[in-house]
């Protein structure tokens, strides 16, 4: 028997500074072609959006543009967001922009999660990019790497529990 059940939608943004990989992030997590994509060279200029099934969620994943000079976009695009991934690029380090960043989605007060992005490349441990961004020990860092697929699902697992714990309080 077939049940009926609606699936509860969850706007996810994933932020991030320039060249953190965010669109590969996005659709490596996803498996799809992303809907709106807008690009000059490799750097984007608008914002990347797909839609999941995600188990019991509908999830609308978008990736805001890195560049600093996009950064006028980002309080549209975490306008209604129920959960953030902060995509950090290991291969830079703890950048100006992201701190920016992190204080940016701290004062949405909503779940989020830091991926150390191209841990294939470069291992970025856990503690010192919580030391540097004086993160509490209650948010998920994990290391990632959208080009072989290595911890994607545990990002997006992992922010969706923390949506639903708060959700069920």
């Amino acid at each position: 028997m077939e049940t009926n059940k609606t699936k509860s939608m969850l706007k996810i943004v994933v932020f991030g500074a320039l060249d953190a990989g965010k669109t590969t992030f996005v659709e490596t997590l996803s498996g799809k072609e992303l809907l709106i994509k807008g690009e000059y060279g490799r750097i984007t200029n608008s914002f990347d959006f797909v839609q999941l099934d995600h188990e019991d969620y509908f999830i609308q994943l978008f990736a805001t543009p890195g560049h600093r000079r996009f950064s006028f976009m980002w309080p549209t695009i975490a306008t209604g967001m129920h959960g953030a991934i902060f995509l950090i690029d290991s291969t830079v380090g703890i950048s100006p922009v992201d701190k920016e960043l992190i204080e940016f989605i701290d004062n949405y007060k909503v779940p989020y999660v830091v991926a150390t992005n191209k841990d294939d490349l470069v291992h970025l441990p856990p503690e010192l990019v919580r030391e540097e961004l004086k993160l509490s020990d209650d948010v998920p860092i994990i290391n990632t790497s959208s080009v072989i697929k290595q911890n994607l699902d545990t990002v997006m697992n992992t922010l969706i529990n923390k949506i639903t714990d708060i959700n069920n309080k």
